[in-house]
């Protein structure tokens, strides 16, 4: 479908218009609460402003699957870029003018949210193409490797521009960035064969049912899914209610502590895509996987003795510190050593006159139950021992991984 030749180009284009892209945004969005807080004082709105992001990214994702299956994707990619570097402009101009209105932040939420579906899942649905089969792993770890490092990066200097030059700084720098990457994307050659199709709200729930249906008719995609859903459910709320609470109300750390914590996560992930794109990507990438699910529970009852009154109280501070920075550190490198394998077996094994569909659902089920969790959690963080929260989560992890792997008994997955 597309001319192999042109393959190292595509991806070199492709990972430079990502890494500027990632790095503006990440900048951003350190700076965006900041701001809020500044013009608010108020923590409500700065959660209000997460979910009028985060509602129209979950509901509008399978919409988005759709389109990234009829429509251009390359053209999805490129237009999205330039229109989010547009809007993010024009929000620096107003910005500029000291006319930046929190209905007006509201509003570009609920747009960046819409325009990042419609180029995250065309992007992701469009990646398996333009890479050769054999490099599909390393490529996924190179492009992991790729988001990480501006990830590093953006929060330091969004504090640093905000803190010095303002807002409407920070909006130019990601505009600019987003733009950037548009002009690179251009430079990249794809070739897709489109299936014209009707457009009326029969056609539309058929294609929705036909991305469902894949899923579901595919064992051992249905089998991966299903697993993963009740470990996102257990897992991600976890870091994102609990352990901030742990971090800052339990242990008392510093704000600045807080941010190394952060860090040494992403450092971990670093560490794991690397290893993938230098050494695991030539060898069993499956069983390395199957190590990797087993051993990522045991960091999670780790912070249970972490965070033990009788064990805390007993360690010295800077000790404590270290601890909390390995376990993390340990976490983030296990992390890509489960989901690329997991990444590149999905892009293998789907179509692509049907990976966007497909996508789009996967990651509507993963990011999906995650709210569920944060208001389950938010509920027993007051009200049960936070040592007991995690104990409970690293061992329920486990015998949900046991399970998984007890079900792909005999399978191996095209990695």
């Amino acid at each position: 479908m597309n001319d192999i030749t042109f393959w190292k180009r595509n991806f070199v284009l492709l990972a430079l218009g990502r890494f500027v892209s990632i790095l503006g945004s990440s900048i951003q969005a350190v700076a965006i609460p900041l701001f809020v807080l500044d013009l608010t004082h108020s923590g409500t709105a700065v959660a209000t402003m997460s979910i009028a992001y985060m509602l129209p990214r979950i509901l509008l994702m399978p919409i988005a699957g759709i389109i990234g299956d009829r429509g251009n994707r390359k053209f999805l990619m490129v237009s999205m870029d330039f229109l989010r570097g547009i809007l993010i402009c024009f929000l620096s101009f107003l910005a500029f003018r000291n006319a930046i209105t929190l209905s007006v932040l509201y509003v570009s939420q609920v747009a960046m949210a819409v325009m990042d579906n419609l180029f995250d899942i065309p992007t992701g649905a469009m990646f398996p193409d333009i890479v050769p089969e054999d490099f599909l792993m390393r490529a996924n770890s190179i492009m992991g490797m790729v988001r990480i490092f501006p990830q590093i990066l953006g929060p330091a200097l969004g504090g640093m521009i905000y803190g010095f030059y303002g807002i409407a700084i920070v909006f130019l720098v990601n505009g600019v960035s987003f733009i950037l990457s548009a002009i690179s994307e251009i430079f990249i050659v794809y070739r897709q064969k489109i299936e014209k199709k009707p457009s009326h709200f029969k056609q539309i729930l058929q294609d929705l049912k036909e991305g469902f249906l894949f899923i579901w008719n595919h064992s051992l995609i249905r089998t991966i899914l299903i697993f993963a859903l009740f470990l996102n459910l257990l897992i991600s709320p976890l870091f994102m209610v609990v352990y901030p609470y742990t971090i800052r109300e339990v242990m008392k750390f510093s704000a600045q502590e807080f941010g190394f914590l952060e860090t040494s996560f992403t450092l971990g992930a670093l560490f794991g895509n690397l290893l993938i794109a230098s050494y695991l990507s030539k060898r069993n990438m499956w069983k390395a996987m199957k190590v990797s699910i087993f051993l990522f529970e045991l960091p999670i009852v780790f912070l249970g003795v972490l965070v033990m009154p009788d064990f805390s109280s007993s360690v010295e501070r800077l000790v404590l510190f270290m601890m909390f920075f390995v376990t993390f550190l340990i976490m983030g490198f296990l992390n890509p050593i489960i989901n690329v394998p997991l990444d590149t077996a999905f892009q293998k094994m789907t179509p692509s006159h049907i990976r966007a569909r497909a996508f789009s659902f996967l990651v509507l089920v993963a990011n999906g139950v995650t709210p569920l969790g944060s208001v389950l959690y938010g509920y027993l963080v007051d009200r049960v021992s936070i040592h007991f929260l995690y104990y409970t989560v690293g061992v329920l992890s486990f015998l949900i991984a046991v399970l998984l792997l007890v079900a792909l008994r005999g399978k191996e997955l095209p990695t």
